[in-house]
């Protein structure tokens, strides 16, 4: 889309809004469903790839997954 003479870097599509409120979503706990069924796709999988994760979302949900397990296999609360 061009945009009154605008460099790449700052252009958008109603495309990237509505995956960009997607991941937004998921990113803040809402369910996979509930996105889909806002997103109006018929499948999950349709919204699996609107949804993209910054990798800072990956990486949190990573520790706290391994200190969950860590927790559960020394008998210790993972939230001291």
């Amino acid at each position: 889309m061009e945009l009154e003479g605008r460099p790449a870097s700052e252009r958008f599509s109603p495309h990237a809004l509505r995956r960009a409120c997607a991941t937004h979503n998921y990113e803040r706990g809402v369910d996979l469903v509930a996105i889909q069924q806002m997103l109006g796709h018929w499948t999950v999988s349709s919204t699996m790839r609107y949804v993209r994760p910054s990798a800072t979302f990956i990486e949190d949900a990573y520790q706290r997954a391994v200190a969950c397990t860590r927790a559960e296999l020394t008998g210790k609360d993972s939230t001291a």
